[in-house]
């Protein structure tokens, strides 16, 4: 019987080079890209740091 192999787990399978480098999900790369979520990450980081300079003065 083959074993079914996914796209995340092809770095894995060379044993010569040793790439232990891992492959992002399709879910993950579409958080990285996803301009509407970085938009929001971007506010929320921005929040975070008004906050502790507030909290400096």
């Amino acid at each position: 019987m083959e074993k079914k192999v996914v796209p995340e787990e092809l770095n894995f399978q060379n044993n010569d080079k040793m790439n232990l480098t891992m492959i992002p999900s399709r879910y993950a790369r579409f958080m990285r890209t996803c301009v509407i979520w970085q938009f929001i990450r971007f506010v929320v980081l921005n929040i975070k740091m008004l906050i502790v300079v507030r909290k400096s003065h």
